[in-house]
């Protein structure tokens, strides 16, 4: 698998989107984010707690039920529901903002010869362009380092995922927080490359060291 590292410059003007300088302060995003997630969890209880199933299913799963073990499938279940929707919501800004930022900066590769690019040239430089332009408009640094298998598959890692940085190490309630959390960027990767026509499934891994656990990596895996 090949690898990239993104070369050191200048970053780019903060003043990309708007015509003017952002001035809103980090601790200002991670509330927002949070606030963003709890909303989300409590959709998600309510609207498991609409669920109205069989009662005779119902009684017969009290008859046998584990209280434990409807706990923990029951938070299990909330969880998974409320990443699906941070995703949802991750890929609507990611599309957005894409489109925007794209109208000042190009991706088209150099070819030799004024020949086409090919679809594997344009995925590569669709996903340098996240690197690098739409990863430092959304955190301010660009991804330490992008691998790929030139066969539609990438990996990008950010060794200090600012998000992260504030969870405590390696502890299991941190790392469901954590897997919650990064599924809006997971959704900011996913919509950023359907808005370049690019459809794909990104996940998330962590490469926690047992110490931290605001190293990552997003896997992408292009469609067809």
């Amino acid at each position: 698998m090949s690898s990239y590292t993104p070369t050191a410059g200048s970053p780019p003007q903060r003043n990309t989107l708007v015509g003017t300088p952002t001035n809103v302060s980090e601790p200002a995003f991670e509330y927002l984010l949070s606030s963003m997630l709890h909303w989300v969890e409590a959709e998600c209880e309510r609207e498991h707690s609409k669920q109205t199933p069989n009662e005779n299913n119902k009684n017969k799963d009290k008859d046998n039920a584990n209280p434990a073990q409807e706990e923990t499938e029951h938070l299990v279940m909330i969880a998974e529901h409320a990443a699906a929707k941070m995703e949802r919501l991750g890929y609507d800004v990611g599309y957005r903002l894409l489109e925007r930022l794209a109208q000042s900066k190009s991706m088209t590769p150099a070819v030799a010869n004024n020949k086409a690019p090919s679809p594997a040239m344009m995925q590569l430089e669709a996903v340098k362009f996240i690197c690098k332009e739409f990863w430092t408009e959304v955190f301010r640094k660009q991804i330490d380092k992008l691998q790929t298998n030139h066969r539609g598959v990438f990996v990008l890692k950010d060794l200090e995922f600012k998000w992260l940085k504030r969870l405590p190490g390696d502890v299991e309630v941190a790392r469901v927080m954590a897997i919650k959390i990064l599924a809006f960027p997971c959704g900011l990767i996913r919509g950023a490359l359907a808005n370049l026509g690019i459809m794909a499934v990104v996940s998330c891994d962590f490469l926690a060291d047992g110490k931290n656990m605001y190293s990552c990596s997003f896997n992408i895996k292009v469609k067809g």
